[in-house]
């Protein structure tokens, strides 16, 4: 590719940007749902660059970014600790730790190492 095409594809993208790591905080609301909502990025031509957890106004920044993955998870903060059955063995609910993990893993094909990131299934949990 030549210098100028690259130039005019990387137009308006700030690649030497620093991120701004976020630490989410879960409020009163955000128990009494059940869950909050949690956002990744990770440079796109490295799997094995630090993943970042961000915030939602970052989040929207960095998904239309094409030198970065971004992913969202819907991450359990309150439930059962154990999966719940019905009398007939169905389930009724999923266990938190089960829930965070199918979310966790609906997005590792775009972002393979998030469970290395993510390994308490239960943080934040009450």
């Amino acid at each position: 590719m030549s210098n100028k095409r690259y130039s005019e594809l990387n137009r308006g993208i700030r690649t030497n940007q620093k991120i701004k790591a976020h630490f989410p905080t879960p409020t009163e609301v955000d128990y009494n749902r059940g869950f909050i909502r949690r956002y990744f990025i990770q440079k796109s031509n490295d799997k094995s660059a630090p993943i970042y957890e961000i915030n939602s106004d970052y989040y929207q920044y960095y998904r239309r970014n094409p030198i970065y993955t971004a992913v969202t998870l819907r991450w359990r903060i309150s439930g059962p600790k154990e999966t719940q059955y019905d009398n007939e063995g169905r389930i009724v609910d999923r266990s938190v730790s089960e829930s965070n993990r199918i979310a966790i893993r609906l997005v590792s094909d775009r972002m393979k190492n998030l469970k290395l990131h993510l390994p308490n299934l239960l943080q934040f949990y009450k």
